[in-house]
């Protein structure tokens, strides 16, 4: 079992059988954690934090409206439950969270590179876009001119000013 946070700089370099891979481990890994929490289940008292003023018979009774020694608000059982499983398995759905992500955007990279040149792409692949956008011309729609405007601006050219100095 690997203990510690995968890294999603390592991941970038690594290739698509590597990371279905190290996907498979991590998912292997958060089944056996969670057998492991459900089997230590039952041993929960054993887990228990009292502080040093409270008593072990007291603890055992974990009742919720018992007042501290000290006063105070009661102490919970839940509160001194300490599951040490929660951290790790939090841990390790970050991870594949990470490879998943990894997968997925070299997935769509190598589709976009794919779709680069051809007429069509996929809708998700496409620039997000507003609507007004999208049913504005093209570019080179917008630049064609008719024959009768393109013979006008060339008979009739934009005249040019210049100011004499004095």
């Amino acid at each position: 079992m690997s203990t510690s946070k995968v890294k999603a700089a390592q991941l970038w370099g690594k290739n698509k059988e590597d990371l279905t891979k190290q996907l498979g481990e991590l998912k292997t890994e958060l089944g056996q954690l969670r057998i492991q929490k459900i089997t230590s289940s039952g041993s929960k008292l054993n887990k228990m934090y009292a502080p040093p003023s409270f008593s072990s018979f007291a603890l055992s009774l974990s009742r919720d409206d018992t007042p501290p020694p000290h006063g105070g608000r009661p102490y919970r059982t839940r509160e001194l439950i300490a599951d040490h499983g929660s951290e790790s398995s939090g841990d390790i759905r970050k991870s594949i969270a990470r490879v998943l992500t990894v997968i997925n955007a070299k997935q769509r990279h190598q589709l976009r590179l794919f779709y680069k040149n051809k007429k069509y792409a996929p809708l998700d692949l496409r620039a997000k876009q507003t609507r007004a956008i999208r049913r504005r011309l093209s570019k080179a729609d917008a630049e064609r001119v008719t024959e009768k405007q393109r013979k006008k601006t060339q008979h009739f050219p934009q005249r040019k000013y210049a100011v004499k100095s004095a």
